[in-house]
This record gives structure tokens, sequence and C-alpha cells, in this order.
């Protein structure tokens, strides 16, 4: 009995068929493998989005009321004064005694500490401004901080008698530019089309307090993705 195998014709349409049925497993593999990846990275872009609104978020929240301001020298640019620390304090004859609501432990204080009582704008917090009091190196007499004299030399006053103390020259600054966000300088988030997104003050009324506005739009292989958010400024003079 004679053996029979395939002849060329049937190799060759065998061949052909099969290299169909390969192509069409590879395309289906690789749609689904693409699917995947562009998966991972809106994740990946969603990530980033919340990571920048949380951080910057929380930083506004506790900043210096009323320091918030747009430097002269930029354009997409918001920048303010971190709060170090807050308290309150009481005029007693001439002089100002103060107390440390978040570190009562805290002696002395700190070089280059500055204090500010119930600052209208980013100027008060300036060495020049009556409004601001230098408290570095200044230690504790008995339980409390006492500045000599200073009841008839500061410029103003709070309703409820709360004061701030922040580091000279520590401004954050946030800037949208090219296709970036910056945070004194240093990257905190890429693929932002920064000719439509930007954060700016909106100062507060009667109805409400100071707010910051965001608006972030992200792109991604042609693909854009927008978020918004208002961040009260909690802290008030």
């Amino acid at each position: 009995m004679k053996a029979r195998g395939f002849t060329l014709m049937e190799m060759i349409v065998t061949i052909v068929i099969g290299s169909f049925i390969m192509l069409g497993i590879a395309g289906y593999v690789q749609l689904g493998m693409k699917g995947y990846a562009d998966t991972i990275d809106r994740q990946r872009m969603q990530t980033q989005a919340q990571f920048v609104l949380e951080k910057m978020s929380r930083e506004i929240r506790h900043a210096v009321p009323n320091s918030f301001h747009e430097p002269d020298d930029t354009t997409k640019c918001l920048e303010f004064v971190p709060i170090e620390y807050s308290g309150f304090y009481t005029l007693t004859n001439n002089d100002l005694e103060f107390l440390l609501g978040n570190d009562a432990t805290l002696n002395p204080m700190p070089a280059n500490a500055w204090m500010v009582i119930n600052p209208s704008r980013y100027e008060d917090l300036q060495p020049s401004s009556s409004q601001s009091l230098n408290v570095g190196g200044l230690a504790k007499t008995g339980d409390v901080f006492v500045i000599s004299g200073a009841a008839s030399t500061i410029g103003g006053s709070s309703i409820s008698s709360r004061h701030y103390v922040y580091q000279d020259k520590s401004e954050v600054r946030y800037c949208f530019e090219n296709n970036q966000i910056t945070r004194n300088g240093i990257t905190v988030a890429d693929s932002v089309d920064t000719s439509v997104s930007d954060m700016h003050y909106l100062e507060p009324t009667l109805q409400r307090g100071g707010l910051v506005h965001i608006n972030l739009e992200f792109t991604q292989n042609g693909e854009r993705s927008v978020y918004q958010q208002d961040v009260q400024v909690l802290n008030v003079p």
C-alpha cells in the first residue's frame, strides 16, 4: 500500500491559510495589548493629576492669609507664603506677648522667623512692613514669648488675636510653563497643556473666604483630561 503525502499545491494552500489565521490572531493580540497600554497611560495621568491637585490644595490651605500674589516677572505663576507656626497674642502695656498653638515646647524661635498680624496683602509680610515683626532667635520669658515695645509699632490688630509665623524668603511658587507644572523650579507634573491651564487667587468677599481656582488640562496621545478645583483658604487673619 502506497503512503501518499501533501502535494506542493496543498502545502502552499495550507501555508497561506495558516498565515492568514496567524495574522488575525496577531492583530487581535496587538489590539488587546494596545488597549491595555492605553489604560495604563490613562491611569498614570489620572494618578499624576490627583497627586498634583492634592499637593497644591494642602499647601494652599496652610498658607498665610492674603499672602497669595502673582510675581511681576512671571506670566502663569502663583506665589504664597507657608505657615510655620501660628497661635494667639495679647497686648500687655506696650509689650506684645504670644503663644504658639502648634508647638508649645519650642524655645527659642527659629532663625529668620517673622511674625505677621492681620495681613491684608503680600506686601504686609515683607520686612519693611509695620505688619510684620522679626522674632528670629527670640526666647521665652516665663511661659510666653514677649516682644518689648511692639504694641505701639505694630501696624494692625486681629479681631481673633491670631498671629502667623513664617520663614523669611520661604515663598512657594507654582508655575505653568513648557507643558509642565513646576514648584520652585522643580517639575511636579508633565503632559500639561499650559496654554489653557492656570491657577489664580480670588479675593475674599462678604459671602465667602479667599479661593484659589485651579484649572488643569492634561494631554496624552491626542486625548485630553480636564481637572478643575476650587481650594478655600481656610486661615483667617
